[in-house]
């Protein structure tokens, strides 16, 4: 990195590497050495970015509650910063930390009202572990104020929250959070989720449960989600249900094995959206399979 880099070129390329690693689940001492060398080269001239980027390599290295702290500095120093909240909300989000991002975005979410570009970045986030009802409700008071929502985002029956990849367009009106946020599309509102959820006898975030275990499940695994695409799937004599499919970055034959091993884990657990019938979930590869090596 050059010498005369710029503080905020400083702090925006080591959050790109810092997020990209995070969400990928690799947690080896040379990507936490190769970012405190970046943060020590920051810290002296971003108070606040350092103790952020701090965050985020607890956060790689599975230290959650230092991570939490870290960032609970840095918006000490730039009190309600949006894009610290928006940046600790997606820390949350690629590590499913569901529970954790309710809590946050019910603790700040009064700082971000009014603020289009924040309000829509967390929509997107919420919608990414599976936080619908949130989400929708977020959704359309960001509507209501006058946000923008591109009306071919939100045709059809499907709901989709993905990870941005390179040469994805990205709603200008996010360009000033930098770094590669999860992003959202959804075509129901949140009286519709109200209802779903009360035809299955569940309410409040039944449907995030399940897909904040898959997320830990696949960082685990060190397999990156590309998108959780969430689609409503309606029926002749019963209620509508979600059907969630998570999009990861292997081949198919990884992706069936992982897919067999998290549904062993989700046996093992009491998830209601799921024991209820209300959502099931599927993980989809995006990468071919290797071609057989052609030996003579």
């Amino acid at each position: 990195m050059s010498a005369s880099a710029s503080p905020k070129t400083i702090f925006n390329d080591t959050l790109a590497d810092a997020f990209e690693t995070l969400k990928t689940g690799a947690s080896d001492l040379l990507s936490q050495r190769r970012l405190q060398k970046k943060i020590d080269d920051l810290v002296s001239i971003d108070a606040s970015g350092a103790w952020e980027l701090r965050g985020y390599t607890a956060a790689i290295a599975n230290e959650f509650h230092d991570a939490d702290e870290n960032f609970a500095r840095a918006l000490r120093i730039l009190p309600n910063d949006p894009n610290i909240i928006v940046r600790w909300l997606a820390m949350l989000c690629v590590t499913g930390q569901v529970e954790k991002v309710k809590a946050k975005f019910g603790e700040y979410r009064h700082t971000l009202e009014g603020n289009l570009p924040a309000m829509r970045a967390v929509t997107s986030l919420l919608g990414y572990v599976g936080l619908l009802y949130d989400a929708y409700s977020l959704r359309e008071e960001l509507v209501s104020i006058g946000g923008d929502v591109p009306e071919d985002e939100f045709q059809g029956d499907l709901g989709i929250a993905s990870a941005q990849v390179v040469g994805e367009v990205i709603p200008s009106d996010l360009f000033q959070f930098e770094e590669p946020l999860p992003c959202s599309n959804y075509a129901v509102n949140a009286d519709d989720a109200t209802a779903l959820l009360a035809a299955h006898g569940l309410e409040g975030d039944a449907w995030s449960e399940p897909v904040g275990c898959a997320i830990k499940f696949l960082r685990e695994k060190r397999l990156k989600i590309v998108a959780v695409k969430s689609s409503f799937v309606p029926h002749d004599n019963l209620p509508a249900t979600v059907h969630v499919q998570i999009l990861v970055a292997t081949t198919p034959s990884l992706c069936t094995e992982a897919e067999w091993d998290y549904y062993g884990r989700l046996a093992m657990e009491n998830f209601s959206a799921v024991s209820s019938g209300a959502a099931s979930l599927a993980f989809l590869p995006t990468l071919a399979e290797a071609a057989d090596a052609n030996i003579a």
